[in-house]
């Protein structure tokens, strides 16, 4: 799917997302260790997922919000709430929640993807927020 050039960084970071979510939601293997995958997703989140959702909460989703989309960007918010806090949970320590967190990412994205994405485009002013969303993408 054609995507408006100031959602292409996001979008393409979605890609990296579903991968890991299909990797965390896999079936255990009979002896396999989940601390590796675990430390993976936690390294992964604090240096890519985390910013990905800094920008869309800093720019995207008040956009949305102010242009009449109040509950998808409430939704987004909320489901990003969620996905923190299994990510807490795996750093206390709680493999058991690679998988929930697998599953959650994954329908993010592809609620992201199929409407929220969709809508930003319909409703917004892309050109007018490239350079924020750009330098959401580089904030530390």
């Amino acid at each position: 799917m054609k995507r408006a050039p100031a959602l292409v960084p996001l979008s393409r970071e979605h890609h990296e997302a579903l991968v890991l979510a299909r990797r965390a939601c896999e079936p255990d293997r009979p002896g396999a260790d989940p601390a590796p995958l675990r430390l993976h997703v936690l390294r992964r989140w604090d240096e890519h997922f985390e910013p990905h959702f800094a920008t869309e909460e800093r720019v995207l989703l008040p956009a949305l919000a102010a242009a009449g989309a109040r509950d998808e960007a409430a939704r987004a918010l909320a489901e990003h709430a969620q996905l923190r806090s299994l990510i807490a949970r795996l750093r206390a320590g709680e493999p058991d929640a690679l998988a929930p967190w697998g599953a959650a990412l994954r329908e993010h994205v592809q609620w992201e993807e199929r409407q929220l994405f969709p809508l930003a485009e319909k409703l917004l002013d892309l050109p007018a927020l490239e350079a924020q969303l750009r330098r959401g993408e580089q904030a530390p």
